[in-house]
C-alpha cells in the first residue's frame, strides 16, 4: 500500500501549478460572480420595467438561462457559438483564450439569471407606497430603482446571493470539461500522475471549502454592513 505523503504536491514540479490552479478558479469565479450580480440586478429590475417589451425580453432571457442545465450551457457556447461567427474572429478567440472566456460567460450568464429571481423577489418585498412616495418626488421610474428602490431590495436579498456565490465556486469546475487548467481539472490530473489520489482529492476539497468559508464570511460581513433595523427580521447568529 503506497504511504501518504501530504507535502508532495507542494514541492517542484507540482507546488507552482497548484498554486496556478487555484488562482484560476479565483479568478474564474470572481469575474463570473461580478458580470452576474450586474446582469442579474439589471434583469430583476426589467421584470417589474413599465415596459411590456422589457418585461417580456428580461423574462425570456432568465426562464432561458435559469432553467437549461449548466454543463449544456457550456458546451453550446464553447462549441457551437465560435462556429456561427467568420472565420478570422473565431481563430482570434481560440487564440485568446476561448475556454476561459466561454467558461466566464456561461458562468455570469447562468448565474445572472438567477440572481435576477432573487431581484425580483426582493422587489416584492417593497410597498407600492414606497414606490409611489418616491415618484411623488419627482424621480422617473429609472431613478425610483437606482436611489430607492434598488438598495432597499440589495439589502433584503444578500442572504439568497450569499449562496448564489458559493454556487458559482462549486460550478467553476466544470469548465474542466473544456480544458480549463482549474482546482478540480488539475486534482484529476495530480492524481493520474503520482498516483497519490487522497492527497490531491483532499486539496481539491480543502480549496472548495475555504472559498466557500471565506465567501459565507465576506457576505456576512455585507449583511452586517447594510443592515437597516426594521427593514427585515435579521437571521439568528450562531
Amino acid at each position: 500500500m503506497q504511504s501518504l505523503d501530504w507535502l508532495l504536491l507542494f514541492r517542484a514540479p507540482y507546488g507552482e501549478r497548484v498554486l496556478d490552479a487555484v488562482l484560476t478558479t479565483l479568478e474564474l469565479s470572481l469575474l463570473s460572480w461580478v458580470f452576474a450580480l450586474a446582469i442579474g440586478v439589471v434583469a430583476g429590475l426589467l421584470r417589474e420595467a413599465p415596459l411590456r417589451a422589457a418585461r417580456l425580453a428580461a423574462t425570456a432571457f432568465v426562464e432561458i438561462f435559469r432553467n437549461v442545465p449548466l454543463l449544456v450551457q457550456l458546451f453550446l457556447i464553447y462549441f457551437v457559438l465560435p462556429r456561427v461567427l467568420p472565420l478570422p474572429l473565431r481563430q482570434f478567440l481560440f487564440a485568446f483564450g476561448w475556454e476561459f472566456v466561454s467558461a466566464v460567460l456561461t458562468l455570469s450568464l447562468y448565474t445572472g439569471a438567477k440572481v435576477a429571481e432573487h431581484v425580483r423577489s426582493g422587489l416584492n418585498t417593497v410597498g407600492v407606497g414606497v414606490r409611489q412616495a418616491a415618484m411623488s418626488t419627482g424621480l422617473t421610474w429609472i431613478g425610483t430603482q437606482r436611489h430607492v428602490v434598488g438598495p432597499l431590495v440589495l439589502r433584503t436579498i444578500v442572504p439568497g446571493l450569499t449562496s448564489e456565490f458559493v454556487t458559482v465556486f462549486k460550478s467553476s469546475s466544470l469548465a474542466m470539461t473544456i480544458g480549463v487548467v482549474e482546482t478540480s481539472y488539475l486534482t484529476q490530473q495530480l492524481g493520474l500522475q503520482t498516483f497519490h489520489w487522497v492527497e490531491a482529492s483532499t486539496l481539491g476539497t480543502l480549496v472548495y471549502l475555504v472559498c466557500a468559508w471565506s465567501v459565507a464570511g465576506f457576505m456576512g460581513l455585507v449583511e452586517r454592513w447594510t443592515y437597516v433595523p426594521g427593514l427585515l427580521r435579521r437571521g439568528a447568529r450562531p
